[in-house]
């Protein structure tokens, strides 16, 4: 079966052209002129249309237990999301326990995915033991193409932490071997001295001073200097801060560092936490002030960020409310894959052509090369995935949807004129004219091999 997607206008590799895209067996099989293929193939018309590769949300967490809480999100809820808002891959995560092994925490995780996937998706570990049979195993998996590993700098008490001096060990060790090292970069002993104040944390605001930009920023400049000292790729995840964003900006040069900041800290600020429930967007790394999240989208215009991730991490409403709005009993985390394509098209929406061409490079191109998968995945090239998504611009905005009914409305009254007109996974069409028209059963797969 070859499908051909006619007359729109093509997103890939940082450049946009007009131009036809022909789909056959699940690949790219020509991009361009593609007039001489219509014999056969179930024609698209996409005049007027933008056609950009099947967008990457890395970092989110679904499927999991949290702090005791089971997450909102399955994979089958969170992945239906993902593909009705254009994303053919996402990057979950596998956190090693204290009592298990790194391998029981792979097949733990591996189980709830397995079947129940929409969308294509890898896996980052996260070893917390370091043993010799750890290291064998992720020793395996680096082998097996495995590229990403996620280390905290804060944590002590849910033993997540990772000292300086053990995250340059680890980087010396994984970086030789291809690994990528994604890093939650809080300095501990800020955040320490900042939760010794005698003032008795509470309210939703508080968080704010709880977890303060510097901290951010010291853990920034830290990781900075292990990255260029080891040549190991570090990558800094949800990045809340624009002076840690300008510090992986100066780090250029001298170390592999990138980082990647979430449509929350672009669009939400501390303001937040102050109205009704404002609990419900407590987050770490906290909701900054405004002129901070205002800086923030000047830099992700300027292009200061490799990617954009969302760190979907959706709790059940019930769940968020239990803490009865005290800050040291909500659980941490906002929903977010619904509503990635629509709020990082608004960080451009007054030059659209910019906004894709952003889109392509910073939700597609560049996660795959993050991830291991330059080769297959982020781009309209002739032999890889037929993962595609076809937009248009609508004459009329729609309210934008970040998260299943089980959990809170991440950004309420924000609206959208984006609609995504047809998805492709792997060839097979799962969005059609905006409708579901995929199976029942889950055709997602694991990229990894095991």
């Amino acid at each position: 079966m070859k499908t051909l997607i006619r007359g729109g206008t093509i997103y890939s590799g940082g450049e946009a052209f007009p131009g036809d895209l022909l789909i056959e067996d699940g690949t790219i099989a020509a991009v361009g002129d593609c007039s001489d293929f219509r014999d056969g193939a179930e024609i698209i018309d996409a005049k007027g249309c933008h056609i950009l590769p099947g967008l990457i949300d890395l970092h989110v967490h679904i499927d999991d237990a949290i702090g005791g809480l089971d997450l909102a999100d399955t994979w089958a809820s969170a992945s239906r999301a993902a593909i009705a808002a254009g994303i053919t891959t996402l990057g979950g995560f596998i956190t090693q326990r204290p009592d298990e092994s790194l391998l029981a925490a792979i097949e733990r995780a591996q189980t709830r995915a397995a079947g129940n996937a929409f969308c294509d998706y890898i896996w980052h570990l996260t070893p917390t033991r370091f043993t010799a049979d750890d290291w064998i195993e992720i020793q395996d998996r680096l082998r097996a193409g495995w590229r990403t590993y996620k280390f905290y700098t804060t944590y002590c008490e849910s033993g997540l932490f990772s000292s300086y001096t053990r995250l340059t060990e680890i980087a010396e060790r994984l970086g030789s071997g291809g690994g990528r090292l994604l890093v939650h970069a809080e300095d501990e002993g800020v955040l320490s001295r900042a939760q010794s104040a005698d003032t008795l944390p509470s309210h939703p605001s508080d968080h704010a001073w709880m977890r303060p930009a510097e901290a951010e920023l010291r853990a920034v400049e830290r990781v900075a200097g292990i990255a260029a000292a080891t040549g190991a790729w570090f990558h800094i995840v949800h990045v809340s801060t624009p002076e840690a964003a300008d510090a992986v900006g100066a780090a250029a040069g001298r170390a592999q560092l990138t980082c990647e900041t979430a449509p929350h800290y672009l669009f939400l600020d501390d303001s937040w936490l102050s109205y009704l429930n404002g609990h419900r967007w407590l987050c770490t790394p906290s909701l900054r002030d405004a002129a901070r999240a205002s800086r923030l989208r000047e830099l992700a215009r300027a292009g200061a960020f490799y990617t954009y991730a969302t760190d979907h991490c959706a709790f059940t409403l019930e769940d968020k409310d239990s803490g009865e709005g005290d800050v040291l009993f909500t659980p941490m985390g906002v929903a977010g894959i619904g509503a990635l394509p629509s709020l990082i098209f608004a960080l451009e929406r007054d030059r659209p052509e910019r906004a894709f061409v952003e889109m392509s490079l910073r939700l597609a191109e560049n996660p795959a090369r993050l991830a291991g998968l330059e080769d297959r995945k982020g781009s309209l090239a002739r032999g890889f995935d037929a993962d595609v998504a076809v937009f248009e611009i609508a004459d009329h905005e729609e309210a934008v949807v970040s998260a299943s009914a089980e959990s809170a409305e991440t950004y309420p009254g924000f609206r959208t004129p984006l609609r995504l007109r047809h998805l492709f996974l792997r060839g097979r069409r799962l969005i059609a004219d905006g409708a579901w028209i995929g199976p029942e059963t889950a055709p997602g797969r694991c990229l990894w091999t095991s």
